[in-house]
C-alpha cells in the first residue's frame, strides 16, 4: 500500500511539473512573438498571478487599490454611429487583475475541492438571473439584427465583471480583522484619489479620477465619492473611538473638495439624498443633522466656488445657445444639455415599446447616458424588474445588518451601504452608474462585506445559542445529582 501511495505521489508531482513546463513554454513562445514592450507586462502579470494563487488576500488588496488608481491601456470605438459600441471599450489594469484573480480562484478550487466555486449567499440567485437576462436579451437582439457581431456579448462581460469582486470577497472573507483591513485599504485608496483629484483644481476645468486618459469622466469620480463618502460617514457616526471617527470626518470633508469640482450635476443631486438617508438611519442625531444641513446649505449658497454655482445655474438657462432647442418647465428654461438628455430619454421610452419584454440587447440601441432608460432599451421590462429585485436584495442585506448587529463597525458599514446605494440610484438618473466599473467594483466590494457581516452575525448568534443550551443542560444535570 505504501509503495502504491508513493507511486501516486510521484505521478502527481510529475503531472504538476509537466503542467508547469508546458505553461512556461507557452509564456516563452508568447514573449518571443510579442513586441518587447509586452515582456515586463507578462512578468508582472505572472508575479501577480502567483501572488494571488498563493494568497487571495494579496490579490484583493491589489484590486482594491487599483479600482481608482489603475492606468488605462486603451480603448476605441468598435463600430460607427452613435451607439454604445461606438464609444469604445476601455481596458484598465484592474480588468486584467480581475481576470487573474478569477483564474487563480478557479485553479485553487480545482485543487482544493473543499473550497467550492461559489459559497451560498442571498444574492447568488438574483445575480445569476440578472446576468442571464442580459445574455438572453443580447442573443435575441443579435438574432433580430439589432446587435452586430460579438460586440454585444463583449460588452455584457464588461457589464458583469464587477460581480467577480462580490464573489471573491464573499468566498474569501473569514474574520472581522480581515474585513477591517479591507476597509482600511479602501479608505486609504479614496484618500489618495482625493489628493490626485484636488491637484487638478488649479488647472481649471472639471476634475476626474486619476488615469482617466485624455478625456476624463467627472461623473464617475462623483459617483465613487458619493458611495465611499457615505461609508466613511456611516463608520464615523457609529465607531466609539473618537480619534478614528475624527479622522473619518476629516476624510469626508476632504472628499467634498474634489466632489464639488467634478461639476457633476447627477452627483450633486445624489448628495442630499445620501445625507437624508444617514439622518433617517440615526434617529438620535436627526435634529443635529437637520440643523447642520441648514448650515451647509447657507454656507454653500454664500461661499460655493463660482464654478459650482455656475454649473448648477446653467441647468436652468444655458444662455448663449438660443439657436438650439431648450425645454421649458413652467417658467424655467432648461439648458441644451438637459434638454437633449430629456429628448433622448423620451425617444428611448417610445422606441422600447417595439420590444418591451427584453429590449434590443446590449449595444442594440443608440448611446444613452442614463441608467434606467438604458436598461429599458437594452433588456426591456425583464431587465428593469430583475434590476429592481437585485437592488431590493442589496437593501435587504443592508437593513438586516443595521437592525440586528451590535458591532459598531458592522452597523456603520451597513449604514454606509444603504445611504450610498440611495445616492447611486439618484446618480443613475444622469449617468450609467450601475455599469461603470470604477463605481461598481467598490460598490460590490462593500456589498460582499455586508453579506459576510450578516453571515458572521448569524454564526455568532447560533454559537451563543448553543453555548446557552449547553450551559442550561449542565445546570439541569447538576441539580439532578444534588442530594434530596
Amino acid at each position: 500500500m505504501a509503495f502504491k501511495s508513493n507511486n501516486n505521489l510521484i505521478g502527481g508531482q510529475t503531472s504538476f511539473l509537466l503542467v508547469i513546463a508546458g505553461f512556461c513554454l507557452v509564456i516563452a513562445v508568447a514573449m518571443a512573438k510579442l513586441p518587447p514592450a509586452f515582456g515586463p507586462a507578462i512578468v508582472v502579470g505572472l508575479a501577480v498571478f502567483i501572488a494571488t494563487f498563493m494568497s487571495t488576500d494579496a490579490g484583493l488588496y491589489l484590486l482594491i487599490c487599483s479600482m481608482l488608481l489603475s492606468p488605462e491601456f486603451g480603448g476605441g470605438g468598435l463600430e460607427g454611429g452613435d451607439t454604445t459600441a461606438s464609444r469604445g471599450v476601455t481596458i484598465r489594469s484592474e480588468d486584467m487583475l480581475l481576470v487573474l484573480l478569477g483564474f487563480a480562484w478557479l485553479i485553487r478550487t480545482a485543487i482544493h475541492k473543499d473550497l467550492g466555486l461559489f459559497r451560498p449567499s442571498p444574492l447568488n440567485g438574483a445575480i445569476g438571473i440578472y446576468v442571464a437576462v442580459y445574455l438572453f436579451a443580447t442573443l435575441a437582439g443579435f438574432i433580430a439584427g439589432h446587435v452586430r457581431g460579438v460586440t454585444g456579448f463583449f460588452y455584457v462581460l464588461k457589464y458583469v465583471e464587477y460581480f467577480i469582486v462580490y464573489f471573491i470577497v464573499v468566498n474569501n472573507l473569514e474574520s472581522r480583522d480581515q474585513l477591517k483591513r479591507y476597509l482600511f485599504v479602501m479608505l486609504a485608496t479614496a484618500f489618495i484619489v482625493c489628493i490626485t483629484a484636488s491637484a487638478q483644481i488649479p488647472g481649471g476645468g472639471r476634475v476626474s479620477a486619476p488615469f482617466e486618459g485624455e478625456r476624463g469622466e467627472p461623473n464617475t469620480l462623483g459617483g465613487y465619492l458619493l458611495l465611499v463618502g457615505a461609508v466613511s460617514a456611516g463608520l464615523a457616526m457609529n465607531l466609539p473611538k473618537e480619534k478614528i471617527a475624527r479622522y473619518l470626518w476629516l476624510l469626508v470633508g476632504f472628499m467634498l473638495l474634489p466632489f464639488m469640482f467634478t461639476q457633476s450635476r447627477g452627483s450633486y443631486l445624489g448628495l442630499p439624498f445620501v445625507y437624508m438617508t444617514l439622518a433617517y438611519l440615526a434617529p438620535s442625531k436627526r435634529l443635529k443633522m437637520a440643523a447642520l444641513g441648514v448650515v451647509f446649505v447657507i454656507v454653500g449658497v454664500l461661499f460655493a466656488p463660482p464654478e459650482v454655482t455656475d454649473r448648477i445655474m446653467y441647468t436652468f438657462g444655458g444662455q448663449g445657445y438660443t439657436q438650439m432647442e431648450q425645454k421649458q418647465i413652467g417658467n424655467v428654461t432648461l439648458d441644451t444639455s438637459t434638454t437633449e438628455r430629456l429628448n433622448s430619454w423620451s425617444h428611448a421610452l417610445a422606441d422600447g415599446l417595439e420590444s418591451p419584454l427584453w429590449g434590443f440587447g446590449v449595444t442594440g440601441y443608440g448611446f444613452l447616458d442614463a441608467q434606467y432608460p438604458r436598461i429599458w432599451v437594452e433588456t426591456g421590462a425583464l431587465g428593469l424588474f430583475f434590476f429592481g429585485a437585485l437592488m431590493f436584495k442589496v437593501f435587504k442585506q443592508g437593513f438586516m445588518l443595521y437592525r440586528n448587529t451590535r458591532d459598531p463597525m458592522f452597523k456603520g458599514l451597513a449604514m454606509g451601504l444603504i445611504a450610498g446605494s440611495v445616492g447611486l440610484l439618484v446618480h443613475g438618473l444622469g449617468a450609467n452608474t450601475f455599469i461603470i466599473v470604477r463605481v461598481m467594483e467598490p460598490f460590490w466590494l462593500i456589498v460582499g462585506m455586508v453579506v459576510f457581516c450578516n453571515k458572521f452575525e448569524e454564526e455568532a448568534t447560533a454559537a451563543a445559542g448553543e453555548d446557552a443550551a449547553a450551559g442550561a443542560e449542565a445546570v439541569a444535570k447538576a441539580r439532578v445529582k444534588e442530594p434530596a
